[in-house]
Formats: structure tokens, C-alpha cells, sequence
């Protein structure tokens, strides 16, 4: 699918946001390459979405209006591994359905990345390699949904340092993970909505640079093992499409209807993160996150539900 078609799709784009998505299709072949196409193509689904009514909807019950939110027990068993010395660690179990959901009405319209002169800036694509090394880790997370892969693409990234000092003024590493992919790498959907089922992992030590939910009047954050975490859902709206326009090949059959964005972003180790995921159902998304977290912080996180 082009950026054509995902416009076409999901409503009336710019065609700055076009323009955009195809020049990323127009760069160097490298890890970042394949990820940067597979993130141009989903902030393009997202700036599209944004410019579509939602409905908003989230899980039963209130919560408090402002604070942080402990999603569950936290047990601090003091006795002994088997056969050491060592006390247990700690276990954090999170009730999923108790988590804090920041309910967002859209998508931010604009987020493009800005632009560094090559004669002032030198610029690295990163690979697995690179990405490991910078981060700790190669942005893998420990649960991955069935059905979800890398298709062979691997995480990827870019960073931007002066020529003259050194100094590195962008850095971002991302993984995405989903049902099928296009010959370029980019995500593809396996069913007939057209509008690709998965995630995607960002990292930066600096800003993460990307399309993003549309912040919440207050923003209420949850515990995930002393680690605080911003969750934020919005409900997007897909078709139909207008009469009076011819639809790309295969599009035109599209059902109208709702499908669900969430970002978790959180801050680990003086690095940022971000989890977007589409079309994964909540409890997926916190255990994509708790694994995550759980992973580099060696906490014991267990995920569930109270009912």
C-alpha cells in the first residue's frame, strides 16, 4: 500500500504529509531505512486519522482525576531463594483493567522531523548493532503478541551530531512489529481494513520525534513498578470513503468504523520511551510494556486482571 492509498483510506491528507511520507521511502538503504518507511507510513496513518472524528471509549469505571495510580498489589516477600542466601525480588503485579487511560480526542496534525545541513551535522543509521550498543538492548521487547513479528527488519535508527563540537542533538532507535509487511519493509494489513495490526517501539535519550496523541487536560500516569506510565487511547474513525471519488484498487469496499490507538511512554535508565500500538487490545499493550520494563529494570511484573 502507498502513501496514495493511505490517504485515500483514512480521509483528506495535506499533501505535505504525502510528500513527507514518500521522501523517507527515498533514502538510503539501511536498518533505519526500513524502519524510518515503516514509521513515515504510520505517522501518514495517524496525521489522516487525526483529521477524522473519534469516539471516545476506554475501560469501565472511573478514575481519580489527577496522581498516580497503582494498578494492583505490590508484594515485598523477604524470604529466601531456595537453597541461597538472597532474599526474593519483589513482585509487581499489574490488574490491566485497573490502569490509568488517558482518553485523547485525536492525533497531533504535525510532526515533522526537523532538518539538519549535512555541511553542519553529520549523520549515522543505525542498525542492531548500533541500537544495542547505545541503548542497552535491541528494543525487543519480552511479549510480543501472537501473530506479530519484525518480518526480518530488525530495530533501526539515526542520530544527528554537530560536526564542529560532537555533540549528538538527535538520536531515535524504533522496532515495529506486525501482522505482515510489504516488500519495502513498511507494515502491511492481513485483513480487509486495510489499516496494519500492530507496534511499534521508540527510543531516544534526547526527544522522541513523532506523531502523537493529542495530550489530555490531566494527565494521570500508573505504577508500573516505581516506573511511571502514561497511557493514552483515542478511538479513530476509518471509512467510508466518498461516492464520488474513485478509491484505489482494493479500497473501495472498505466498512466504516472505529479502531483503537494507544501510546504508553515512560522513562527508563535516562532513556525515553514510547510504545504506539493500533488495533491491540489494552491488556496486550500493558503487557508489551510491563515486558519491557520488566526487562531492563530486572523487576518481577506480572500482569492480570481483578475481575
Amino acid at each position: 500500500m502507498n502513501a496514495k492509498q493511505f490517504s485515500f483510506a483514512l480521509g483528506k491528507v495535506d499533501d505535505k504529509y504525502i510528500m513527507e511520507s514518500a521522501a523517507y521511502q527515498r533514502k538510503k538503504k539501511t536498518g533505519w531505512r526500513k524502519w524510518g518507511m515503516m514509521a513515515a507510513c504510520f505517522c501518514l496513518l495517524l496525521t489522516a486519522a487525526a483529521m477524522l472524528p473519534g469516539v471516545l471509549k476506554g475501560p469501565g469505571g472511573v478514575l481519580p482525576p489527577s496522581g498516580p495510580v497503582v494498578a494492583g498489589p505490590v508484594t515485598d516477600d523477604n524470604d529466601q531463594q531456595p537453597g541461597t542466601d538472597e532474599p526474593k525480588s519483589p513482585q509487581v503485579i499489574i490488574e490491566w483493567d485497573k490502569v490509568a487511560v488517558n482518553e485523547s480526542t485525536g492525533m497531533i496534525s504535525d510532526a515533522a522531523p526537523r532538518y539538519y545541513d549535512p555541511e553542519l551535522y553529520h549523520t549515522e543509521n543505525w542498525g542492531e548493532k548500533e541500537i544495542a550498543a547505545y541503548y542497552g538492548w535491541n528494543l525487543e521487547p519480552g511479549y510480543i503478541p501472537e501473530g506479530l513479528t519484525d518480518g526480518g527488519e530488525g530495530p533501526g535508527g539515526i542520530m544527528y551530531q554537530e560536526r564542529a563540537t560532537g555533540k549528538i542533538v538527535q538520536d531515535q532507535g524504533g522496532r515495529g512489529f506486525w501482522t505482515d509487511f510489504w516488500e519495502d519493509g513498511s507494515p502491511k494489513s492481513d485483513d480487509d481494513l486495510y489499516i496494519p495490526t500492530g507496534f511499534t517501539v521508540q527510543a531516544s535519550k534526547l526527544d522522541i520525534l513523532h506523531c502523537a496523541l493529542l495530550p489530555v487536560d490531566e494527565e494521570r500516569t500508573t505504577d508500573f513498578g516505581g516506573v511511571p506510565v502514561t497511557l493514552t487511547h483515542c478511538s479513530m474513525k476509518h471509512g467510508p470513503f466518498d461516492p464520488t471519488q474513485k478509491a484505489p484498487d482494493g479500497l473501495s469496499n472498505m466498512p466504516a468504523g472505529y479502531y483503537d490507538i494507544y501510546t504508553a511512554s515512560f522513562t527508563l535508565n535516562g532513556t525515553k520511551y514510547e510504545v504506539t500500538a493500533q488495533r491491540l487490545e489494552l491488556e496486550e499493550v500493558i503487557q508489551i510494556v510491563a515486558s519491557v520494563i520488566s526487562g531492563q529494570t530486572g523487576e518481577s511484573i506480572t500482569v492480570g486482571g481483578s475481575q
